[in-house]
Parts: C-alpha cells; sequence; structure tokens
C-alpha cells in the first residue's frame, strides 16, 4: 500500500450535507488514511453528525477563520504524506483515492494529481463532467483556465511545505492561487475522469462574483506570474478579468469604477472589441 492520505475536510453549518461527504470517504476502496474535520465556527448540529463516526474521523472546533484558515489547521494537524481535500457539501467515487495514489507512485515527480468533477445541483440534476484538464508542466495552462476543483486535489505534503500552504488574506480564489503555487514548481497530474462530485450550492461561493474575480486578479497579478507567464499571454488573461470585473461594476450603476477596469483592459490588449463596446457604452445615458 502506498502513503498515508490526510483527509482535510472544513465545514461550516453543514448538518445536511457532510454525512454524505464523510461517508463517501469512508467507503474509499483505498483505506490508509486520517480523517481531519475542521469545523470553522458552525452554530448547528455539524458537531454531533461527526462525533457519530467515533474513532474513525478526528474532529477539531475552530472560532472562524474562513475557508483558507480551515484547510491550514488541517494541514497542520496532519499526519500524512498527501493531503486531500474534500468540501462537506462535496463528495467523492468510491476509488478515488486509489486512482490518484497509483499515479503518485507512476509519476514520482507530480506535486498534484486531480481529476475531472461531476457536478449536481441542489434540486438533483446532474452533469457528468466539467473543467477538463492535462498532466505535465501546466502552468500557462492552469494561468488561463483552473480546470482543478479542491475536493478533486490530492498533493504531496512535502510540496505544501515547498510552496506554502493556503494564503488567508485570500477571501476567495485561494485555492487557485495555490495550485498556480504549486505548478509553478512542479508537473501535475490530472485524471480526465469524474472521481468528485461537487455540489452546486447556491450559497456557497461564486468565484464568477465582482468579489470572486477581483480576488482572481489579485491571484494572477502576484509578481512570480508576471516572470513565469509570457507577455501577450499574461496581458491577456489580465485584461479579460479586469473587463468582467468593469462590467460587474456597471451593471451596479458604478460607471467610473467599472470605466476604469475596462480601459485597463484596453490598455493591456488594444483590439479588445468587445471591451471597447462595453466601454463606449458606458459613456451613454
Amino acid at each position: 500500500m502506498s502513503g498515508k492520505v490526510s483527509i482535510i475536510v472544513p465545514t461550516y453549518n453543514r448538518e445536511k450535507f457532510i454525512k454524505r461527504a464523510l461517508d463517501s470517504v469512508i467507503e474509499q476502496t483505498y483505506q490508509n488514511f486520517e480523517v481531519l474535520v475542521i469545523d470553522d465556527g458552525s452554530t448547528d448540529n455539524t458537531r454531533d453528525v461527526v462525533k457519530s463516526y467515533g474513532e474513525r474521523v478526528c474532529y477539531f472546533y475552530q472560532e472562524n477563520k474562513g475557508i483558507a484558515g480551515a484547510r491550514n489547521a488541517g494541514i497542520k494537524e496532519s499526519s500524512g504524506d498527501y493531503i486531500a481535500f474534500l468540501d462537506s457539501d462535496d463528495y467523492w467515487m468510491h476509488g478515488k483515492l486509489e486512482r490518484q495514489t497509483a499515479l503518485f507512485r507512476e509519476h514520482s515527480e507530480y506535486g498534484l494529481v486531480a481529476s475531472c468533477c461531476a457536478s449536481v445541483r441542489l434540486d438533483g440534476s446532474y452533469r457528468e463532467k466539467n473543467r477538463p484538464g492535462k498532466s505535465g508542466w501546466v502552468l500557462k495552462d492552469l494561468f488561463n483556465k483552473n480546470f482543478i476543483r479542491t475536493s478533486s486535489a490530492v498533493i504531496k505534503k512535502e510540496c505544501l511545505e515547498k510552496v506554502g500552504f493556503f494564503d488567508e488574506e485570500l477571501k476567495e480564489c485561494e485555492e487557485y492561487d495555490l495550485w498556480l503555487r504549486i505548478a509553478a514548481q512542479y508537473p501535475v497530474g490530472f485524471i480526465n475522469e469524474s472521481l468528485a462530485v461537487y455540489v452546486d450550492n447556491p450559497e456557497g461561493v461564486s468565484t464568477d462574483s465582482l468579489s470572486g474575480r477581483l480576488f482572481r486578479l489579485k491571484v494572477l497579478e502576484k509578481e512570480y506570474l508576471k516572470k513565469k507567464i509570457p507577455e501577450k499571454m499574461y496581458n491577456r488573461r489580465i485584461a479579460e478579468t479586469c473587463h468582467y470585473i468593469g462590467r460587474h461594476y456597471l451593471k451596479r450603476g458604478n460607471r467610473e469604477e467599472g470605466r476604469s477596469y475596462l480601459r485597463r483592459a484596453q490598455k493591456l490588449t488594444p483590439f479588445y472589441v468587445k471591451n471597447f463596446v462595453y466601454l463606449g457604452m458606458s459613456f451613454l445615458k
């Protein structure tokens, strides 16, 4: 059997969902693991649900620090060779860990192994696959589009010790930031099959919101990426992000702030036609 996997499950008021998540872990075909639930200040019965699993699940409670702080607390408590993450409203397919640890055995150079995720809405509608990805040195691909869902990721602990944990200053997009930092220093493995199921919860965080896009811009503007990504590619991605931030502000009636982001996008990519149209429209009454 391969190394031990520490499975970190951050949670906050998820008494209705966490049992399904934990059952999907307990039922894995790969059994060399520990489960650490980090309760980030829940006020419902999440604690009682988790405690019902007895010694199979380690429960830690903390005052609310946000998702990055909860995951980091789990990493610090972990004892495994690999770190896996599972959001408490998502769940895994039975063979997920077995497939991923096998890929680590085949490619010891990988720092992270992820997979596609199926997605399901709360009304039960199901989509088999989304966010296809690729293996290898994928920093440029990942910079252009985040194709890694947190609940699909398994990371070597030594990799996290080298690149650092989640950035707790980021209230959103903290996982994207970590994937990019890993991909800048390690090749990544990706299994293009759905080994996890992402629950599209309307109460969750959307990285396509104004807040999400602002945090994404903060991630993409980190200095090391400016050095590693070709200038044209870098400018196009930043311009696209600024474009949608600008549109968000325009929709909210904040034309001055909207125009500032649209102008920045146009300066980075002068032939960005769609952006030019929105910039022009922002001056119409």
